[in-house]
Formats: structure tokens, C-alpha cells, sequence
């Protein structure tokens, strides 16, 4: 089986672990559009408080370790533009495609504030 995650954050990483754990077998793959995954997100705070100084120490994993210790590919730099669910796989800023069995999104989320009124007054 075949297993493409597409995110590289805490998700990403969490998923493609557990899925190694799992099935010994499974070719893992994750996909993540920056120069960096596994990155400590819940430690962003201290980094920006100056209690955490080096941006290093907020990467719990290279991609590296992952193929070494896990057998996961983890591609950075890779961004997906597309999903073809009917032919199962997504297509990747470099044109390449990618097949999969099983897809994963765990690409994160963005604040949605709501219109309120008065919001515009707060700090």
C-alpha cells in the first residue's frame, strides 16, 4: 500500500509515524511545499518570546532521519496543485505525479474571524 501525506506539520509527520508503526511495509511518502517539516509548532511561542533561541531547535525531525530511522520519503519544496481522485494521485508544482492508494491531508488551517461588531476596536 501505497500512502501519500500531503503537510509536513505536527499532522503530517504524526500520521506518517503512526502509519509506519502500523504497517512495516506501507511506502509512506510526505509531501510539504517549504524548506522545512516536523516543525515544533506548539513551541512557536518561546521562539518568538526569546526563551527558545535557536530556530534549529524547533525542528524535531530532518527528512534525513525520517527515511533513515522510519523508511519515510519526505519531500520538501514540493508543492501539490492538484488531486486526481478518480486515477488516485496528485500532481506536484514540478509537474510530477504521484500515485497513492491512500491519500492524506493534513495541510493545517487558517484563522477565519467572523464580522463582529466592534471587532475593529479591539488591540
Amino acid at each position: 500500500m501505497k500512502v501519500v501525506i500531503v503537510g509536513g506539520g505536527a499532522a503530517g509527520a504524526s500520521c506518517a509515524t503512526r502509519l509506519r508503526r502500523l504497517d512495516e511495509k506501507a511506502e509512506i511518502m510526505l509531501l510539504e511545499k517549504t524548506a522545512e517539516h516536523s516543525v515544533s509548532t506548539c513551541g512557536l511561542p518561546y521562539y518568538v518570546g526569546g526563551v527558545v533561541e535557536d530556530r534549529a531547535d524547533m525542528i524535531s525531525a530532518t527528512p534525513l532521519m525520517f527515511d533513515k530511522f522510519f523508511n519515510i520519503d519526505v519531500r520538501t519544496n514540493t508543492e501539490v496543485v492538484s488531486i486526481d481522485r478518480k486515477n488516485k494521485s496528485v500532481l506536484t508544482d514540478t509537474n510530477e505525479q504521484i500515485k497513492y492508494d491512500k491519500l492524506v491531508l493534513a495541510t493545517g488551517s487558517r484563522v477565519v474571524l467572523p464580522k463582529i461588531n466592534g471587532m475593529e476596536n479591539l488591540p
